[in-house]
């Protein structure tokens, strides 16, 4: 197969505009959600900590490019029984206008990092603050 020297160079004067052409390929920005609790139980009980995490997350479904973050830290130091409990709620809706018509997911991503430090036959002196 013989390519004439017009054809060749055809080609390459097409692919040499192809970065510059706009893209046809429509752009939608998911919408993401994060809740991170960190709960810290340091305690003399033998009994483990009770670290319970209840993460509640929705969206309207017309998100697009919005985003929520939430932090909590949760600590108890002490003597006894520790019982730690978070319900966080979070909801994330509208944003940027969607003209695309395409839709986006909801990134839901909740993280959970209970620490439970037993200190097993230790007197607590509340005057120190510690055991």
């Amino acid at each position: 197969m013989k390519f004439n020297l017009l054809s060749s160079i055809s080609i390459l004067s097409l692919s040499a505009l192809l970065p510059i052409v706009p893209s046809v390929t429509p752009e939608a920005h998911a919408c993401a959600m994060t809740d991170v609790l960190t709960q810290v139980a340091i305690h003399d009980s033998q009994a483990p900590a009770t670290q319970e995490g209840n993460f509640n997350m929705g969206s309207d479904g017309n998100c697009l490019g919005n985003s929520t973050t939430g932090t909590t830290t949760q600590v108890f130091f002490g003597p006894g029984n520790v019982e730690q409990t978070y319900d966080g709620n979070q909801f994330v809706g509208g944003g940027e206008f969607n003209q695309t018509g395409v839709s986006s997911p909801v990134i839901e991503t909740p993280v959970h990092v209970p620490v439970d430090v037993p200190v097993p036959n230790s007197t607590f002196d509340p005057s120190f603050g510690g055991f």
